[in-house]
């Protein structure tokens, strides 16, 4: 007998790293150093890429692999 309603999709794997205090904090010191200014003018767009950025960079340097 056939299914009714939508077909359910695969899973996505998902990049979920875990992210220490300090590697949150030190990205955080390092945006507001980069750019003084931002405390004035505050893209959060970019200023939360720069620190997921700097966050991921430490995650795969403490062995954390992305999903394929």
């Amino acid at each position: 007998m056939a299914q009714r309603g939508r077909p359910r999709a695969q899973p996505v794997k998902k990049w979920n790293p875990r992210y220490s205090k300090t590697a949150v904090r030190v990205a955080i010191q390092n945006a507001f150093m980069a750019n003084p200014d931002i405390s004035m003018l505050l893209n959060t767009h970019g200023f939360t890429k720069q620190i997921l950025q700097s966050c991921d960079e430490w995650a795969l340097k403490d062995g954390q692999t992305p999903p394929e």
